[in-house]
């Protein structure tokens, strides 16, 4: 018979793996365990939480301490037959999955348990099947063709004097002059040096190229096709432009894909309306991403008041079940237990409220 205490502890952790808070969950039957640790429901229990975690190693030393106490477990058996299937121990889970089914031949789940590690299995049999096929290719060498060459001499040399004999009784022919007209030379004469500074000025601005200057736009404003008064420029420069009225209202073109992003919208925002039409853009099946291992308490609890608000001032269903989507989804974040550990009472009590306000109608 397990004591007060440890079935105070069983039964809170109960309470929190209904509302997949995990973490707590383990807290509180690691309580019952360490007051009474000959009840094997409580390392079964804890187990299973380990499984929803991702924690294995974990839930197969639990199925295993469960198996010590009650050797026909038939849960303890499958739960580290999922254990073993996660850590890679195909053949120990599916001594498991077998000696359940053995104990209970009608169990839906095992069975189904069954399939998927077979299809496992033979993924991984395939796997390494196709490693060790050789694929055989003919290797194909390119054969060089090597090409006699063949040294020409130059003729050249030897007929260069008879060329020279024949081409010395030809005389040009032709209608211009053979040599080039002579042309006449013009002597350039050095410019003089500037006497003055000016001189020196003007001969250095006057051998830069000219630039058009001009156009229908200026650089200073005062364009040619539309001139201005100077009344005009003046009130121009003084008088502010309005600002627009639909500067301050929100608008969400997009959903936030960062929680910095989140969080920066979510501080400029002030009313509550806002605030859940801020969130409102973001699936709650996309919430755990978002926030990960960064959700912060303070954070948290801005949440939850905002969703109490919207809960007292729009009672639809629509709201009802967004609000109950969100706060599952919010259960499925990193080291939420943890958060709520750094929560006060009131802060706790107000998630209560809000489970039970959601969960009401479909009690």
């Amino acid at each position: 018979m397990a004591s007060e205490k440890a079935r105070v502890a069983k039964d809170k952790g109960n309470a929190a793996f209904k509302t997949a808070d995990y973490p707590t969950a383990i807290g509180h039957y690691t309580v019952a365990i360490l007051a009474d640790s000959s009840d094997h429901t409580f390392f079964l229990n804890r187990a299973a939480a380990y499984l929803k975690l991702g924690k294995s190693e974990d839930a197969e030393r639990d199925c295993t301490k469960v198996l010590a106490l009650s050797l026909n477990n038939v849960k303890a058996f499958f739960r580290r037959g999922q254990a073993r299937r996660a850590l890679g121990n195909l053949d120990d889970a599916r001594a498991d999955l077998d000696r359940a089914l053995a104990l209970e031949p009608a169990n839906v789940s095992v069975k189904s348990e069954i399939l998927e590690l077979e299809k496992i299995s033979q993924q991984q049999k395939l796997k390494q099947r196709s490693k060790y096929i050789a694929v055989d290719k003919p290797q194909t060498t390119t054969r060089r063709r090597r090409v006699p060459i063949e040294i020409v001499e130059d003729d050249t040399r030897t007929a260069a004097p008879s060329q020279t004999k024949d081409t010395d009784l030809l005389q040009p022919v032709s209608s211009r002059p053979l040599k080039p007209e002579s042309k006449p030379t013009t002597t350039q004469v050095p410019p003089s040096k500037p006497q003055t500074f000016v001189d020196a000025k003007q001969a250095r601005e006057g051998s830069k190229p000219v630039r058009v200057s001009g156009g229908i736009i200026r650089h200073t404003g005062n364009h040619t096709i539309v001139t201005r008064t100077s009344n005009e420029t003046t009130s121009s420069k003084s008088t502010p432009r309005p600002a627009s009225n639909n500067a301050s209202a929100p608008r969400f073109s997009q959903p936030p894909t960062t929680l910095f992003q989140f969080t920066k919208s979510w501080e400029t925002l002030k009313t509550d309306k806002d605030r859940w039409n801020l969130i409102r853009t973001i699936p709650p099946s996309s919430i755990p991403a978002l926030f990960q291992a960064s959700l912060e308490p303070q954070l948290l609890r801005s949440i939850l008041h905002t969703f109490q608000a919207m809960l007292e001032q729009d009672s639809a269903s629509d709201t009802r079940d967004g609000v109950r989507d969100y706060l599952l989804a919010l259960t499925k974040v990193q080291r939420f237990g943890t958060v709520m550990l750094f929560m006060d009472q009131q802060d706790r009590r107000l998630l209560e409220l809000l489970h039970e306000k959601v969960n009401s109608a479909y009690s």
